[in-house]
């Protein structure tokens, strides 16, 4: 179950960079306005890669 939690909680991360990359692409490429949907995709990605974090310290604690 831990492994689980880790893989999701390191997907979040990459989607994380990702968005970020896409954010500095879509600036210096593309359109503005795109900038602003793939900051809130990165913010997205960065709330949900801390709950799972929360969500794996959590499970650890209450193994031991």
């Amino acid at each position: 179950m831990n492994k689980i939690v880790k893989a999701f909680e390191m997907f979040w991360l990459i989607m994380c960079f990702v968005g970020i990359f896409m954010c500095v692409y879509s600036a210096v490429k593309r359109d503005n306005q795109d900038v602003f949907y793939f900051l809130a995709f990165t913010f997205v990605c960065a709330i949900l890669y801390a709950l799972r974090k929360r969500q794996r310290k959590n499970l650890e604690d209450s193994h031991k």
